[in-house]
C-alpha cells in the first residue's frame, strides 16, 4: 500500500520559441504600469517577466530548503494557493524529494504573459532539470499593483507530453476564469471535476470530456487494482478525487486553455468483518501514530495537474504531481 510515483523520464520541451512561433524580444505586453504599482512588481514584457521569473523561483528554493518556523515565513512569502500548499505539506511530513521542481534554482523560460494591464497579472514558464530531463510547468501571479509575485503553481510534466501554441508571446494570454467555457469543450472546473470522477476507485465515471488515459492516471489505476487485489477478503479500497475551489488558466491560440488546478485524493482502507486488525504501513505509522487499525485506514493527499482544455475532442492532462497530506486510523 506504498503511494503512488511516477518518474518522468522524458518530456517535450517547452520554450518560449516553439510555443509562439516568435522570438522573445522586448516587445511589451499592454502599457505601462500605474504609478501606484511597487517597484519590485515588474510590468510583463518578456524581458521583465524573465527577471521577476528568475527571482521568484531562487526565492522559492531557498524557502523550501528552509526548516520550521524559518520555512512557514520563507514559503508564504514568495508561495500560495496549490504550491504553497503542497509546499507546508511536505515540510510539515519532511517528505521533500530531491527530485522536487523547486528544490534547485534553473533557467526559466517564459511561455506567456497575461494579456493587458489589469489585475491579477501571470507568467508561465518552464524550467528543465537537466539531470532528469524533467520539464515543470510554473504559474507566477500578482493579484494587485502593491502585490509581489509569487508562485500559484509547479507541476512536472508527464512523458511526451507537451502545451500546444500560446498564440503571440508579446499580445499575451487572456486568463480564462474557472467558470468560462468560451469556445471550450468544458469550464476548466468541469473538467477538473470530470478528471477526478474518473479516477474514482472501485467506480469511476468516464466523461466524453476528459480523457483518464494519461500516465498519472493508468498509475492510479494500476495502483488501485493491485492494492484492491491484495486486500482480498480482509479489506475494501475507495478513492474519491474532489477539486479544489481555484483554477488558473492561460487562453491558447486556438481558443482552448492551458488549467492549472488541484484535486483532493482521500483513499479510505475499510476493514471488512472477517479482518479482526488492519496493519499500517510504516509510511503512514508516524502520521497516524499507531501500527494497526481496527476499522479503518483514512489517507489524504494533494493531486496538482496541469491539463489541455480544447475547442474539440476531449481535455487531457500533461502534467501532475502528488502530495501526501495526512493519514488517520480508526
Amino acid at each position: 500500500m506504498n503511494r503512488r510515483s511516477i518518474t518522468t523520464s522524458l518530456v517535450a520541451l517547452v520554450s518560449a520559441a516553439a510555443l509562439t512561433g516568435c522570438g522573445v524580444g522586448n516587445a511589451v505586453v499592454g502599457v505601462q504600469d500605474a504609478p501606484a504599482e511597487r517597484t519590485d512588481v515588474a510590468p510583463l514584457n518578456v524581458d521583465g517577466a524573465e527577471k521577476v521569473a528568475s527571482r521568484v523561483l531562487d526565492a522559492a528554493v531557498a524557502a523550501r530548503a528552509a526548516k520550521g518556523a524559518a520555512a512557514a515565513k520563507a514559503q508564504g512569502a514568495v508561495l500560495a494557493d496549490a504550491a504553497l500548499a503542497q509546499a507546508q505539506a511536505a515540510t510539515r511530513l519532511g517528505t521533500v524529494a530531491a527530485s522536487d521542481p523547486l528544490q534547485r534554482a534553473s533557467d526559466p523560460q517564459v511561455v506567456a504573459v497575461s494579456r493587458g494591464k489589469a489585475w491579477p497579472r501571470a507568467i508561465l514558464v518552464g524550467t528543465l532539470d537537466q539531470a532528469s530531463k524533467t520539464q515543470t510547468l510554473h504559474v507566477l501571479m500578482s493579484k494587485a499593483a502593491a502585490d509581489p509575485f509569487k508562485i500559484y503553481a509547479s507541476v512536472a510534466m508527464l512523458p511526451g507530453t507537451s502545451v500546444p501554441a500560446m498564440g503571440d508571446l508579446a499580445t499575451g494570454a487572456p486568463l480564462v476564469g474557472s467558470g468560462s467555457k468560451g469556445a471550450m469543450v468544458a469550464t476548466p472546473a468541469e473538467a477538473l471535476t470530470a478528471y477526478g470522477a474518473a479516477l474514482g476507485h472501485p467506480k469511476p465515471t468516464p466523461s466524453k470530456v476528459v480523457s483518464n488515459r494519461d500516465a498519472f492516471a493508468t498509475a492510479l489505476r494500476t495502483s488501485n487494482a493491485a492494492q484492491s487485489k491484495s486486500l482480498g477478503a480482509l479489506a475494501t479500497l475507495t478513492a474519491k478525487h474532489t477539486i479544489t475551489p481555484r483554477t488558473i488558466s492561460f487562453q491558447l491560440a486556438d481558443g482552448g486553455a492551458v488549467v492549472f488546478g488541484q484535486l483532493n485524493r482521500q483513499d479510505v482502507i475499510t476493514a471488512k468483518p472477517t479482518a479482526k486488525v488492519l496493519g499500517i504501513p510504516a509510511t503512514y505509522n508516524k502520521l497516524v501514530g499507531k501500527s494497526t487499525a481496527s476499522k479503518s485506514l483514512t489517507i489524504n493527499s494533494l493531486e496538482s495537474l496541469v491539463m489541455i482544455v480544447p475547442t474539440q475532442g476531449a481535455a487531457t492532462v500533461v502534467g501532475a504531481d502528488e502530495q501526501l497530506v495526512s493519514a488517520s486510523a480508526k
